[in-house]
């Protein structure tokens, strides 16, 4: 009996041993499923925090969506936030992978437990003892219950993963369908910025061409112009000579018809003297006249030849060479005259193309602007007068402006505001013919009212597809059509700052 006693003495011992040992066990237990509610917990606010983090993906893809459609200036953008979605889907399949290397962890410590459980049921079913028996069936309750606790976060780490795999392979399946889409239309818009850049250096090489034939055309222009002016100086000049050798030539000829009558004269009374000396041939010669009587004789004949005057023999050869040159000069003035005749014909040919060029472009911006002044001013007309129909060159250009049934005005008999107007619907005319590559408008809406600003802002953006404008205003009219605004501020050291806002 006594080794009885002992015997169940060392076995309450042993019991009671056991059930320390099964009690801290059963602590162990606990604080283990207390470290997988908080890893659940913890899963729990990760999962949100994945889904927070879906919902800003859906964010950037959504703005991702809408710059696939943006302008090839736009690409560098597009694949920065290409990027940013790929880092981004990194991170949540990194995300995804510790979840599923915890709850892989979380499964091996449950089997461990399971395990234990198992073993801990075996050495309590070798034990009789009713009151030990009682105490091992309340812990395995608390085991059943710790065990249903762990099921349950079992479950929940199951669901959670499946929750996370629905939640995240469409997105990224989503993800990788528009980034190959970004890709493609990268793509695409590289081609069309290539082909966009061929035809803009095509054209660029056509207008130096044109260009160059302008500057070819106006140089040849000012080259016979400077051409005329020196031949009509030539013509002035000779025509000087021509006039001085004629007085020179009269005055000869005058001359020489001088000296034909006196020569005529005196061949006459050398012919009525040697008839009167034949008459008189017969008489002797003077004989015993005194002295005196012959000085009166002399005197008297030195009178008849001082009233014949002198001869000018060499008179008839400065008249031979005086015709020659008169000759010559006539020859030379002939050949200038069908020179300038040419010259004249030239000038003329050129001039009525200059004429018929300034007309057809004249045409065509009198009937742009008379269009887009009508735009601008739904119950005004106006236009452009030349001043000068029959030679426009001769003076300028006017431009005549009606508005609601008045009568014509000047442009200059308008106010701020009517004046803007027609002078933007000039320069919107000159545009329409000759467009330049951009424009500089500094705040050319000043003295507009509201109404007026926003035709003139929807112009604008018609005319943006053909060059770049560039605008000072601070109308919100013009600029809610605008692509970019720079705005200009002053910092606290009293510095420019440019801020740019793309719309």
């Amino acid at each position: 009996r006594d080794r009885r006693q002992r015997s169940l003495g060392f076995q309450e011992k042993e019991t009671s041993r056991f059930i320390s040992k099964l009690e801290e066990e059963s602590a162990d237990a606990k604080s283990v499923i207390d470290v997988l509610e908080k890893r659940r917990t913890e899963n729990e606010e990760r999962i949100n925090a994945l889904r927070q983090e879906k919902a800003a993906l859906e964010g950037e893809i959504i703005k991702g969506e809408k710059s696939l459609h943006l302008a090839s200036d736009e690409l560098d953008v597009s694949k920065e936030e290409k990027k940013l979605l790929a880092d981004k889907l990194k991170e949540v399949n990194a995300g995804i992978d510790v979840v599923q290397k915890e709850i892989s962890g979380q499964n091996k410590e449950l089997a461990h437990i399971k395990s234990k459980k198992l073993k801990l049921k075996a050495e309590i079913s070798e034990l009789r003892d009713p009151s030990v028996l009682a105490k091992l069936n309340a812990f395995g309750e608390k085991k059943g219950e710790i065990s249903r606790l762990l099921a349950g976060v079992e479950s929940d780490i199951k669901n959670m993963t499946v929750q996370l795999t629905d939640l995240l392979e469409p997105e990224k399946e989503r993800i990788h369908q528009i980034t190959r889409q970004l890709e493609k239309e990268e793509k695409e818009f590289k081609a069309q910025i290539e082909a966009l850049g061929t035809a803009v250096e095509r054209d660029t090489k056509d207008l130096k061409e044109k260009e160059k034939k302008q500057k070819d055309f106006y140089s040849k222009f000012k080259e016979l112009f400077a051409k005329r002016e020196a031949i009509t100086k030539e013509i002035q000049k000779l025509e000087g000579d021509i006039i001085r050798k004629e007085e020179q030539a009269r005055t000869a000829e005058f001359q020489g018809n001088s000296l034909s009558l006196k020569k005529a004269e005196i061949v006459g009374k050398r012919s009525g003297l040697e008839h009167e000396f034949e008459q008189y041939a017969s008489v002797p010669l003077l004989e015993g006249k005194t002295e005196e009587e012959l000085k009166r004789e002399i005197a008297r004949f030195e009178r008849l030849v001082v009233e014949m005057g002198n001869v000018n023999m060499k008179a008839l050869e400065v008249y031979d060479a005086i015709e020659k040159e008169y000759n010559s000069l006539l020859d030379k003035k002939e050949k200038l005259k069908k020179e300038k005749q040419d010259v004249l014909l030239m000038i003329n040919e050129v001039d009525a193309k200059k004429k018929e060029l300034f007309m057809n472009t004249y045409n065509v911006i009198n009937d742009q602007f008379k269009r887009i002044f009508l735009s601008l001013s739904n119950k005004g007309e106006a236009s452009l007068v030349l001043e000068n129909e029959e030679d426009p060159f001769a003076e300028g250009v006017r431009i005549r402006v009606r508005l609601s049934g008045k009568k014509y005005l000047d442009i200059r008999g308008l106010s701020g505001g009517e004046k803007t107007l027609t002078a933007l619907a000039f320069i919107f005319a000159i545009q329409e013919h000759e467009p330049a590559s951009f424009y500089i408008l500094d705040e050319v809406d000043a003295a507009l009212d509201k109404h007026n600003s926003e035709k003139l802002a929807r112009l604008i953006r018609e005319y943006c597809s053909k060059a770049q404008y560039i605008i000072i205003s601070h109308n919100d009219a013009l600029i809610s059509e605008a692509d970019n605004l720079y705005g200009i501020s002053m910092n606290e050291h009293g510095m420019s700052k440019v801020t740019t806002l793309q719309i």
